[in-house]
C-alpha cells in the first residue's frame, strides 16, 4: 500500500491581473500549503478496475472525480495494467478555496507514480497535473512560492514561515467557476505583490499581516454576504491578519500568538467548520 498526503493551502496574496484569450484569468498569488490534509491510500485491486471510495461524496458521479480521471488518464497513458483501489480520507472542506480537489488529484499524480512506477519527475507531475486544474502544480510541490499566469508559473520562497493559522468555514459552497465569471476590470482592487515577498523575505509578521490581498474578496462577498460578516466578526475578536481564501468561502487568520486564535475559535458558531493549524 502507498499513502501520500494532500495538503490544503491558503491564498496570502492574490490578483487577478487580466483575462486570457483562453478563457481564463492571468494572476499573481502567493501560496502557503498549510499542516491540514487529506489522505490518500493506493492499495491493489485484483481486477483491472480503477476503484475510488471516499468517507465523504465529493461528486455524485465517481467519474466526475478528479481522482478518478487522473487514475485513469494515467493508466491509459502510460499502458497501466494493473487496477487500483484508492481511498480518500477527507479531512479538508469541499469547495472552500482550500484547494482540496487540487490537493487530492496532486496526492493521486504522486502516489500513482510510486504505487504504478510511473518514474515521472515532480516537473513532469505538474505539467501534466495543469491540465487538469490550475491549482494542482502547486499542490504536488507543497511549497511556499509565488505563482503566476493561471498557476503554473511557480517561483519558490526559500522561507519557511510555519505561523499559526485559524480556518474557518461557514458550510457554503462556492463555485469559483461563478466567482471568476463576476470579474471585472472596474471591480478588481490591485496591490503590489512585492510588499508581501519582501514582508516574508524579513519574516515580518506584523507586515505580512498588513499585506494580506485578495481581489476576488469583494466579488464573493457581494454573492454571499454571510462570509464578509464572517471575516468582519474575526476582526472583531482582536484578530489583524484576516482574510478569505481563493474564491472563498473559507476565512483564515494568521497569529504569531495562538492563544488569540484559539480565543476569537471559541466565539464562532457551533455548525461551523473551525480549525487551529499551521503554515507548513
Amino acid at each position: 500500500m502507498v499513502k501520500e498526503k494532500a495538503y490544503a493551502k491558503i491564498n496570502l496574496f492574490l490578483n487577478v491581473v487580466a483575462k486570457r484569450f483562453d478563457g481564463f484569468h492571468d494572476l499573481e498569488m502567493v501560496m502557503a500549503s498549510l499542516e491540514l490534509h487529506d489522505v490518500l491510500e493506493f492499495r491493489k485491486n485484483t481486477t483491472d478496475e480503477i476503484v475510488v471510495i471516499s468517507d465523504l461524496e465529493i461528486t455524485k458521479d465517481v467519474k466526475d472525480n478528479l481522482v478518478y480521471q487522473i487514475a485513469m488518464f494515467l493508466k491509459d497513458e502510460f499502458e497501466v495494467k494493473e487496477g487500483v483501489i484508492i481511498n480518500i480520507n477527507k479531512n479538508i472542506p469541499i469547495a472552500a478555496g482550500l484547494a482540496g480537489g487540487s490537493a487530492d488529484a496532486a496526492a493521486t499524480f504522486r502516489g500513482l507514480n510510486k504505487f504504478w512506477k510511473l518514474n515521472l519527475t515532480h516537473d513532469d507531475m505538474a505539467k501534466l497535473g495543469l491540465e487538469f486544474g490550475s491549482d494542482i502544480p502547486f499542490c504536488i510541490y507543497n511549497k511556499l512560492c509565488i505563482a503566476k499566469g493561471r498557476g503554473e508559473e511557480l517561483v519558490f520562497l526559500k522561507t519557511k514561515l510555519k505561523i499559526p493559522v485559524l480556518l474557518v468555514n461557514p458550510n457554503i459552497l462556492i463555485s469559483t467557476k461563478e466567482v471568476f465569471k463576476q470579474v471585472k476590470s472596474d471591480n478588481i482592487i490591485e496591490k503590489k505583490m512585492s510588499d508581501m515577498t519582501n514582508a516574508i523575505f524579513n519574516k515580518n509578521f506584523e507586515l505580512i499581516s498588513r499585506e494580506l490581498h485578495n481581489s476576488l474578496e469583494e466579488i464573493t462577498f457581494k454573492l454571499n454576504p454571510e462570509i464578509r460578516k464572517l471575516k468582519n466578526h474575526l476582526i472583531d475578536t482582536g484578530l489583524k491578519g484576516v482574510l478569505m481564501s481563493g474564491s472563498g468561502s473559507t476565512v483564515f487568520a494568521i497569529e504569531n500568538k495562538k492563544n488569540k486564535l484559539q480565543y476569537s475559535l471559541g466565539t464562532l458558531r457551533d455548525d461551523y467548520y473551525k480549525i487551529i493549524t499551521k503554515i507548513r
